[in-house]
């Protein structure tokens, strides 16, 4: 009887290796073919955002979006991240139709956006978001001083959504001009007096400054301060998970603040 026992247990034993080494050649099997077949991920992002998004001399998508995530695909394998620019306004509309995967564009977190789409949790730029006019122009010190003005905004941004609510909330009437023009007709616009003001952060200027004149400045106390996630549609999840915990490493090893510093001349990732 004893002895019976003893070999049903052996027996027993000798089924649970088995099955836990099948279980692990299947796991490993799995990982092994999604490593040799990455799944395609398309990723959206803007194609006139210097020096966040934007298309390069060759063509081809660039800019500290771009850079985060090229790092970010080197750290997931089982991914092969495609880059395609669009102008800011076709970016969730592209990701809420299936026709990209992650949407890249310096988005912040607003309610009603959070309805439709999916956010990263992990950060990877703030932004302290003020009044940008021009040097000349010394009668714009606040966003009570934008009443009957012209305000540039993207339609959809953060900003949009924050004038849109300031005007409800107040009876003011800042006439809100949507589009997202390059830097350079931006600029035009100001000094032909057909745009007042925008929205934008020290890094932003900065850049536009060294690249076109030192001509705008920013004022007035910060309107929001606000950190910037990808985008993804409601349903990935898993694709959100595993860019968050890439993003979490590279902040870990420093190589967030390294990219930054490269694109943004600054570490903005803290």
């Amino acid at each position: 009887m004893k002895k019976t026992k003893i070999i049903k247990l052996f027996t027993l034993g000798i089924i649970a290796v088995i099955s836990l080494t099948a279980c692990g050649k299947d796991t490993a099997e799995v990982n092994k073919s999604s490593v040799s077949n990455p799944k395609t991920v398309i990723v959206g992002t803007g194609n006139a955002f210097k020096p966040y998004c934007y298309l390069g001399a060759d063509g081809k998508p660039t800019g500290y979006e771009v850079a985060v995530l090229q790092e970010v695909d080197k750290r997931l394998p089982q991914y092969k991240f495609e880059y395609q620019a669009m102008d800011f306004s076709n970016i969730l509309i592209s990701l809420q139709s299936g026709k990209i995967d992650i949407a890249a564009h310096q988005y912040a977190k607003n309610a009603e956006r959070e309805k439709n789409y999916l956010f990263g949790t992990q950060g990877y730029a703030n932004d302290i978001v003020k009044l940008t006019v021009l040097k000349t122009r010394n009668d714009i010190k606040s966003i009570k001083d934008l009443n009957n003005k012209n305000v540039q905004v993207s339609t959809g941004s953060n900003a949009a959504n924050y004038l849109e609510n300031y005007n409800k909330e107040h009876g003011t009437k800042i006439n809100l001009i949507y589009g997202s023009p390059d830097t350079a007709t931006l600029i035009k616009s100001m000094e032909d007096g057909k745009i007042d003001a925008f929205f934008s952060w020290a890094q932003q200027v900065d850049m536009y400054n060294k690249s076109f004149g030192d001509v705008l400045k920013l004022e007035g106390e910060p309107i929001y301060n606000t950190d910037v996630y990808q985008v993804y549609r409601k349903n990935e999840s898993k694709l959100k998970t595993d860019v968050d915990n890439a993003l979490k490493d590279m902040k870990k090893d420093g190589t967030l603040s390294k990219i930054s510093i490269k694109y943004l001349g600054a570490d903005y990732t803290k």
